[in-house]
């Protein structure tokens, strides 16, 4: 079972589902209890925890193990206070939600750019099952203190800032409860424009190695450190655009960035993307945008719904990244199969990239509706 690239990649993929699913519950527990430290400590407790047991990976020889401490419990860490920390960043910061929320999810991303070269250096060093537990503890040590000191905005913190720049903040006229948020056609737009921007990102990422290495580019893993590097960069600077060009700033930024990343995917189809530069340099943007809409999306989710909720409404927006995950890197991989090439793949991702552009414009006529 060990050899089978299914089994190895297994616990990875119901580590992505169980994160974007359980973020639901991260989500409504944090507006039930109101504070951010509940699902701040229990996050950290199931992730370090995860990763402990994952560790008698070597004394419990069977994927399944994997399957259940690092896919399953890991993956319920991770869900329990990604979404909660990303909506705390947006009370703490009304006046620069999309930045604030940048900030924060390039915490995200950039700790696997942080971890990777470590756990390689310790895999060599210590083995499989040591690094599970070196990394277990050290989340432990650094998790728990900062889950037990993190904290919500004082509401007159909300307020003064809120006030200081309400010619740009955007406002809802009111807060929508999740029950009633799924029952607007906005909240279907917002979660299927996300699943067609998120998505080709997510397929280019399962497959940028081999598409480097079917177009002789050199140094395949590096595509693939280019990707994750910008994918981490791009999320403030996407917030921060999308602040500065006001009220209407997310919509806009949505169409304008998915539109260029439409463009760019066509472009991967052509024998241009055989040139080594033009490759790298596509590459680069396309990570910048795919991490864009991880940023975006939360803060559009608040303009649209207000704060009161926005940890569950957007834990149930989140569920579009998960199903986006589990569908187009599969279907990425079964158009390679079908036609032995990527070149099919790549022209549908440019025209969904193109439709939830589409749909991200027309938000912007939508959003009008909700606002003072």
């Amino acid at each position: 079972m060990w050899g089978s690239a299914f089994w190895a990649s297994l616990p990875f993929s119901v580590l992505v589902a169980t994160f974007a699913f359980s973020s639901i519950i991260g989500g409504r527990l944090y507006t039930r209890r109101g504070s951010i430290r509940a699902p701040a400590l229990l996050s950290m407790l199931l992730t370090g925890g995860g990763l402990l047991l994952s560790s008698l990976v070597e004394v419990i020889s069977d994927p399944l193990w994997l399957v259940a401490t690092y896919g399953a419990v890991v993956g319920l860490g991770n869900g329990m206070g990604y979404v909660p920390v990303v909506a705390l960043a947006r009370k703490w910061y009304p006046d620069r939600a999309g930045l604030a929320t940048g900030v924060v999810i390039l915490g995200y991303g950039g700790s696997a750019l942080a971890f990777a070269p470590l756990k390689a250096y310790l895999i060599d060093l210590l083995g499989v099952g040591l690094t599970f537990a070196v990394v277990g503890l050290i989340s432990f040590v650094v998790g728990v203190p900062a889950a037990m000191i993190v904290r919500d905005p004082p509401q007159e913190v909300v307020a003064y800032f809120t006030r200081f720049a309400k010619r740009r903040v955007v406002i809802p006229k009111r807060d929508y409860e999740p029950r009633e948020a799924v029952r607007t056609p906005d909240f279907w737009m917002l979660w299927i424009s996300f699943l067609l921007t998120a998505g080709p990102g997510l397929l280019l990422i399962g497959h940028m190695a081999k598409l480097a290495t079917l177009n002789n580019i050199p140094n395949p893993p590096l595509t693939v450190s280019v990707f994750s590097l910008m994918n981490a960069l791009g999320r403030p600077p996407a917030g921060w655009v999308s602040d500065i060009l006001g009220r209407f700033g997310r919509p806009i930024t949505m169409g304008s960035f998915f539109t260029v990343q439409g463009l760019l995917f066509y472009l991967l189809s052509t024998p241009l993307a055989e040139v080594p530069w033009f490759f790298y340099l596509t590459v680069a943007v396309l990570g910048f945008i795919y991490g864009s809409t991880l940023a975006l999306f939360p803060a559009a989710t608040g303009d649209f719904f207000g704060l009161k909720y926005l940890s569950e409404n957007y834990a149930l927006l989140f569920t579009s990244w998960g199903v986006s995950g589990l569908l187009f890197p599969s279907i990425g991989g079964y158009i390679k199969d079908l036609t032995g090439g990527y070149e099919s793949a790549l022209v549908l991702s440019s025209l969904l990239s193109v439709a939830g552009a589409a749909i991200g414009l027309y938000l912007k006529k939508r959003l009008a509706l909700y606002l003072h």
